[in-house]
């Protein structure tokens, strides 16, 4: 799979599929993430950034990373520079497509309800972390297939599966069945939410 071609016609022009690529320039290469709605992510250098495509010509505006300018190849792969910088070199090349719990858990908010207590809101940013205003604290997620676990500090660790054609989830305290907890879908998020504190971790 790969950046698509467009609506037939128009065999010279290819779509940028979202999903993860391998981004490259000289100091290496790392992960970043097209994503829908023109939502440009990376978490190793996460800040608010756009993307948007234009015949062949991808930008990306990464705020204090800079603006790029981006051609699309024949097999599909991108490939140029910096703006005003051609010889500052950047390429990316398709590695996957997101998958639907993907596509629908990270960056999101979540109405969490529990067996004695009132429904409350949760989020999970795309960053890792899991927030939750009424409990505080450096909280992390993480998903493997359609199952997320959540690592709640001293409020326990949770693991739930999700249904991603109901935007629910359900599961318990890890190792505890009867601690049920269940998830109902709120509302898509950022995929960069500034932190005042700043997190400082890579995970």
């Amino acid at each position: 799979a790969g950046p698509r071609r467009a609506q037939a016609g128009r065999p010279s022009t290819m779509e940028v599929q979202p999903g993860v690529y391998n981004f490259q320039w000289a100091g290496g290469t790392f992960e970043v993430e097209f994503r829908k709605g023109g939502i440009f992510w990376c978490r190793k250098f996460a800040n608010d950034a756009k993307w948007e495509q234009a015949e062949s010509t991808v930008r990306i505006d990464w705020g204090k990373y800079g603006k790029y300018e981006l051609t699309v190849q024949p097999d599909g792969s991108l490939s140029g520079g910096v703006i005003g910088k051609p010889d500052d070199w950047r390429k990316a090349s398709f590695a996957r497509a997101f998958t639907p719990a993907e596509e629908l858990l990270s960056g999101s908010a979540w109405m969490l309800h529990y067996e004695h207590g009132s429904p409350f809101r949760v989020e999970f940013h795309a960053d890792g972390h899991f927030h939750c205003a009424d409990y505080p604290g450096h909280h992390l997620w993480k998903l493997d297939g359609n199952k997320v676990a959540i690592e709640w500090g001293k409020y326990g660790q949770y693991d739930l599966e999700i249904d991603t054609d109901t935007r629910q989830a359900a599961g318990s305290l890890r190792g505890n069945p009867a601690s049920w907890r269940k998830l109902e879908y709120l509302e898509p998020l950022p995929a960069f939410i500034f932190k005042a504190n700043g997190c400082g971790h890579s995970h």
